[in-house]
């Protein structure tokens, strides 16, 4: 279940997502509790964040918060979804940030038929 919740989130930061803020951060662990009513989500920032700092991004994962529970509970038909806690990590490496905002470099493969 960990398993697949970590995949679930990662794919809501990836597209679902809409503050700005959340543009290019990533998650990179989630542990859930024994029970299941706890999961700690770790995340990264984006280089260009970096001088910002968490502050920002945690104040508006604490918005999104709702939402992505809502979303983990109709993509994986849970009866009971983990409260939500956001961990700091860290910031990104720049070779290792992940595509820029609207650059997927997935995109050429479907294009030519490739498999998805």
């Amino acid at each position: 279940m960990q398993s697949t919740l970590f995949q679930e989130v990662s794919r809501l930061f990836r597209g679902e997502l809409s503050d700005p803020l959340l543009e290019g951060v990533s998650v990179t662990s989630l542990e859930l509790s024994p029970d299941g009513r706890n999961a700690r989500i770790g995340f990264t920032l984006p280089p260009e964040l970096a001088d910002t700092g968490p502050a920002p991004v945690e104040e508006a994962l604490s918005r999104a918060s709702g939402f992505i529970r809502s979303q983990l509970a109709l993509g994986l038909d849970l009866k009971r979804v983990p409260h939500l806690r956001f961990v700091y990590v860290g910031v990104a490496p720049r070779g290792l940030a992940g595509p820029e905002p609207g650059e997927h470099p997935w995109d050429e493969e479907y294009e030519e038929g490739g498999e998805s």
